[in-house]
């Protein structure tokens, strides 16, 4: 599949960061992409406006939204008559130290799972029939984090968030097959905004922590991500670990 032409690929949370270079991977191999973006029209506009290719839009909906996502749903098969990929990229945190018990309030925690693992669902459960019945089937991915893993990451919430993906992942890979291969990639830190909310010094000490001594860039990820759905053809329910070697350690 190096040509992804006449291919459509859906991106959530595609405004900024990995989204974006995600948006802009499948872009280059020649799929129609529609970013989703719950907040940011001009980030989006941003986005679509610079992706190779034609054809592109982006689309407003928050992925805790089942009826604006099933508009979104409705628009795709009136507009584009498939879709082949879908990234389930939209995610939301903050950092809270993990000793802080008191400072993770419950809306803070309800908020993370709403988006982080509500949303994945309600994604699938819109987006996840139309990919079963396009021709030639396609790929969910969804982003997770090493987090999932490791217990390290921006709160307890989070983490747990992740370590929720992965399981539906591997759900969701026996739901959708054989059309649907579903996976998960899971980055280390990857230099995107979210990321800059740690500070320099502390994304310093952590790019030591990795085989690589360094953090990934969201370019790297992109890769990663539109091989999987792309060229992984016989793969599905796996989790694709993108951490620089984080685990070794």
């Amino acid at each position: 599949m190096d040509n992804l032409e006449g291919q459509v690929a859906l991106v959530t949370g595609g405004s900024r960061g990995i989204g974006a270079a995600v948006a802009n991977g499948f872009a280059e191999r020649g799929a129609q992409v529609i970013v989703l973006h719950s907040s940011s029209p001009d980030e989006a506009r941003e986005v679509v406006d610079k992706l190779p290719g034609s054809g592109h839009r982006h689309v407003q909906a928050s992925v805790t939204d089942s009826q604006a996502l099933g508009e979104v749903r409705d628009g795709v098969l009136a507009q584009e008559g498939r879709l082949n990929f879908l990234i389930n990229n939209a995610g939301w945190s903050t950092v809270i130290a993990h000793n802080d018990l008191d400072g993770l309030a419950d809306e803070t925690f309800d908020r993370i799972l709403a988006i982080n693992v509500s949303g994945v669902f309600r994604c699938c459960r819109a987006f996840g029939p139309i990919i079963k019945s396009s021709p030639g089937g396609g790929a969910i991915i969804n982003i997770s984090s090493n987090a999932a893993r490791t217990g390290m990451g921006s709160n307890i919430a989070y983490c747990a968030s992740k370590a929720a993906v992965e399981s539906m992942t591997q759900t969701l890979a026996r739901v959708f097959c054989p059309e649907v291969r579903v996976l998960a990639v899971a980055p280390g830190m990857t230099l995107t905004p979210l990321a800059r909310m740690w500070g320099e010094e502390e994304l310093n000490k952590r790019a030591r922590l990795n085989a690589m001594k360094r953090h990934a860039t969201p370019e790297e990820v992109a890769g990663v991500v539109v091989a999987a759905a792309a060229d992984f053809t016989f793969a599905t329910g796996n989790v694709l670990l993108t951490d620089g070697g984080r685990w070794l350690f």
